[in-house]
């Protein structure tokens, strides 16, 4: 049976929500964080809550980041491709023109002249993967 992270529970763990179930967050976390509880994190909630804390809280891209990348580290934290999500995050952090899911896709791409990206957004252009426009 899989165990998986919703957002609102992500995101009160990052805001450090004054609601009182924080205080169990910090010890689910931290349960997390030492690998004796194990979850998931899809893709879909990462950028979910990425949209929400840049969206909604205001936070700045570097904080989010800072988070995300500790949270994603910790050794119950199970993810996908969890090496292409670092390299999403690091992308997205270092270049503000650009949005997440963009720097994912890039992310699968570097590297590989192979792989294409049929894109009509020439921002892509900056990075080194094989952009066409369709």
């Amino acid at each position: 049976m899989t165990s998986l992270l919703d957002t609102d529970v992500i995101l009160r763990f990052l805001t450090a929500d004054t609601n009182h179930k924080y205080k169990n967050l910090c010890s689910f976390f931290g349960s997390i964080e030492t690998g004796d509880v194990r979850v998931e994190l899809k893709l879909i909630v990462l950028f979910q809550v990425i949209f929400v804390l840049q969206g909604y809280y205001k936070v700045p891209r570097e904080k989010i980041t800072d988070g995300l990348l500790k949270l994603i580290s910790y050794k119950g934290m199970m993810i996908k491709e969890k090496k292409l999500v670092r390299r999403s995050l690091e992308l997205w952090r270092d270049n503000n023109h650009i949005e997440i899911v963009d720097c994912y896709l890039i992310a699968c791409l570097e590297g590989d002249d192979k792989n294409i990206l049929y894109s009509d957004d020439r921002g892509f252009g900056k990075f080194n993967i094989n952009r066409i426009e369709p």
